[in-house]
Order: C-alpha cells, then sequence, then structure tokens
C-alpha cells in the first residue's frame, strides 16, 4: 500500500527493509531473552543472530533470483536492490540453517537447543516482515471482489491495476503470530519444547502450502503446485518423521 515509507528530500525510506529489520530486531531481543532463561553463553551467541541474518539475506536473494530471472536479465542491476522486495523465504531459510550450523559447531553449542529457543523468533521475525510485503505491494493474492487495491506503483498494483486483490500478506502475518503464541506456549511442556523447531517447520510448511493457493505472483511449476508448494511438502513431511524418530536420537546427535 505504501512501499516509500518516508521521504527526506530526495532520499527515501522504504517500508519493506524498515519492517524486516523490525522483525529482525524484535526476534532478536525474543531470542536473547530466551538463551538467558536457558543459561547458554552469552559470549557464545553474540554475534549468532547477525552471522543468521546475513546467511538469510542471501539466500532469500538467490533463491528470488533463480526463481524469476527475466526480471534481471535487462536491468542486473536490480538484483542487489533488495529494498525494493524480492526474496525467497525458503532460499533464507535454508542458507540460515547451514550458516547456523556452522556457527553452532564452531562454538560449540547444541544444535536442539539453539534451534528450539530460535522458532518462537523465527515466527515473530516473519509476522512482522509479511507486513513490510503488505506494505510494499508484493507476494500479493489472487483478484477478489471483497480484497484490497494496492497502489499503481507497487508490484500488485502493476500486476492488477485497479483490481481489490487477496491480502495475503496479512494472512501470512496473522498466520505466523499465531504460530509464535503457539510455540511459545510449547515452550511450557518439555515433550513440545525439545520438538519446537520441527514444529515451526511443520507449521509454516502447511501455512505456505495453503497460502500459495490464494497467491497470484508464484509460477505453477509441477502439478499446478509452486515451487515454494513442493518445497513445503518435503519440509513439512521432514518434520512430521524428524519429530516421530526425535525419541530414539542421542539428545545432540546434530552436535558431535
Amino acid at each position: 500500500m505504501h512501499p516509500i515509507l518516508l521521504k527526506i528530500g530526495s532520499f527515501n525510506i522504504y517500508s519493506y527493509p524498515v519492517l524486516l529489520f523490525l522483525g529482525f530486531a524484535l526476534g532478536t531481543i525474543l531470542f536473547f531473552s530466551q538463551a538467558k532463561r536457558e543459561r547458554i553463553n552469552k559470549r557464545k551467541i553474540f554475534f549468532f543472530p547477525l552471522y543468521i541474518m546475513i546467511y538469510a539475506i542471501v539466500g532469500a536473494r538467490i533463491f528470488y533470483i533463480l526463481n524469476y530471472p527475466y526480471q534481471f536479465l535487462e536491468n542486473p542491476q536490480d538484483i542487489l536492490k533488495i529494498w525494493k522486495g524480492g526474496v525467497v523465504f525458503y532460499g533464507g531459510f535454508l542458507f540460515a540453517l547451514g550458516g547456523g550450523t556452522i556457527y553452532i559447531k564452531r562454538h560449540k553449542l547444541s544444535f536442539w537447543k539453539i534451534a528450539n529457543i530460535s522458532a518462537p523468533s523465527i515466527a515473530l521475525g516473519i509476522s512482522i516482515g509479511r507486513i513490510g510485503c503488505f506494505l510494499n505491494g508484493c507476494c500479493y493474492g489472487k483478484p477478489w471482489s471483497k480484497g484490497l487495491v494496492f497502489s499503481f506503483n507497487s508490484p500488485a498494483g502493476r500486476a492488477f491495476p485497479g483490481q481489490p486483490l487477496i491480502p495475503t500478506q496479512l494472512i501470512s502475518s496473522a498466520d505466523m503470530f499465531a504460530v509464535f503464541l503457539v510455540l511459545s506456549i510449547f515452550k511450557k511442556h518439555q515433550w513440545l519444547k525439545d520438538r519446537n523447531f520441527l514444529w515451526f517447520v511443520f507449521f509454516y510448511s502447511l501455512h505456505r502450502f495453503i497460502i500459495d493457493f490464494l497467491r497470484a505472483d508464484s509460477l505453477r511449476i509441477f502439478l499446478n503446485l509452486t515451487f515454494s508448494q513442493l518445497v513445503s511438502l518435503i519440509m513439512g513431511i521432514s518434520a512430521i518423521a524428524l519429530m516421530l524418530l526425535k525419541s530414539s536420537f542421542k539428545p545432540d546427535v546434530f552436535d558431535s
């Protein structure tokens, strides 16, 4: 709705990166709060959120470019203009997971403990970030008579000028805030707490598989499913399998 949050002379402050940063900041505060409660060495995790953020941004942008290469063939300089939108969550998630695992092993931390306390922070960050998508007009839904009309200078407005669209960004934001609340409740029960990260992966995968049926910005690549829906199937099934198998793991099977 409002891609440009504020103008200072000729300098524009875009709503999308501002909301992404706000989501990251609040998620980081929550993460450190939980880490303190779990008595994790603060010095060992001090740079962990920044490390994750860098990997996530790079991975999310790479996946977006691979998904929509035609947007950058004529204007390759736009590859770095991330403040205008254009990231894929699963790219950021997978890169962050790989980079986070390296960081955890290097600092001799517990993979599951760090992953589980990170889960609510990730859900909260996504919830806030999706509001940035709404203001930016990306990740838009299909035409709907009771939907919202986006500005002409937004991706949604250019794709469907003057047409009301399903506000999939706000639906996603609400869904992820609900996941954040559920994961926060799960922390009170040991069995659920020990699987909080896997629950997050399952809930997000389920959400993303469903919401993509309402979105109009994603290409259908196989069986009328989007790339993210195919990844969601793999991630969701993997999360369930790991939850069922986790009781037979050694506590820190990924930490050795």
